[in-house]
């Protein structure tokens, strides 16, 4: 069934990106230059939580005495180097936003990330060519789950929120994009995958995102969805 939907916006970590490894390995690396072991598990602790209550959570826990502004930019400038060689694709990531392309279906991110690893990101990534717009956290007065990003997003597209789907995979995501009044499809992960998260579809990676959910869809959406 048609939704009316016709844009469709991503966001891009967890998303389009497997980005976390990539930053578990920046604060990794940082805090065994300290002397400090840091296993993966510990690292969950601190998904969706902000750097500086991250880093004040860490200093209490481990005996470390670095100042959290030179943690910061260290932090900052390995993240980025990752991004710019290259993050690794969610399943199916590719194959959706060329073929949304394909289809002439104008398409965009909306990414929590600062503009500078937004960029790096879809650079490294091979992904940037392929969409019309993109939208950063640091370009809005108010992050997720504030629908703002989304609504920027929408706008910079030419198109009402309520004529786009939104791809998400975290709580305040999914709020704000609801909040926008668009509809969303959440990526489930180990993460959500026991959370009641409200959504109008959901997928296990987006090789599951069918094209008929946009309106209007041609014969061509119908027979590649």
């Amino acid at each position: 069934m048609s939704t009316g939907a016709s844009a469709v916006i991503f966001d891009m970590d967890g998303v389009l990106l497997d980005s976390e490894p990539l930053h578990y390995e920046a604060v990794r690396v940082l805090l065994a230059e300290h002397g400090v072991e840091f296993p993966l598990e510990d690292y969950f602790r601190y998904l969706g939580t902000t750097l500086t209550s991250t880093w004040d959570d860490l200093c209490e826990r481990y005996p470390i005495s670095m100042p959290f502004e030179q943690f910061e930019a260290r932090y900052n400038s390995d993240v980025l180097d990752q991004y710019l060689a290259g993050a690794p694709l969610i399943r199916g990531a590719r194959e959706l936003v060329v073929k949304l392309r394909d289809a002439g279906v104008p398409i965009a991110v909306a990414s929590s990330s600062h503009r500078v690893w937004v960029d790096a990101a879809l650079s490294g990534a091979g992904l940037r060519e392929y969409f019309d717009h993109t939208t950063a956290g640091d370009e809005v007065s108010m992050g997720k789950p504030s629908p703002e990003i989304y609504l920027n997003a929408a706008d910079k597209l030419g198109f009402d929120p309520a004529q786009c789907i939104a791809i998400e995979d975290a709580p305040a995501g999914v709020e704000s994009a609801k909040a926008a009044g668009m509809k969303v499809v959440l990526v489930r992960s180990e993460l959500t995958q026991d959370l009641n998260l409200t959504s109008d579809w959901q997928v296990n990676d987006l090789t599951e995102f069918k094209l008929t959910w946009l309106s209007k869809p041609s014969a061509d959406l119908v027979g590649a969805a």
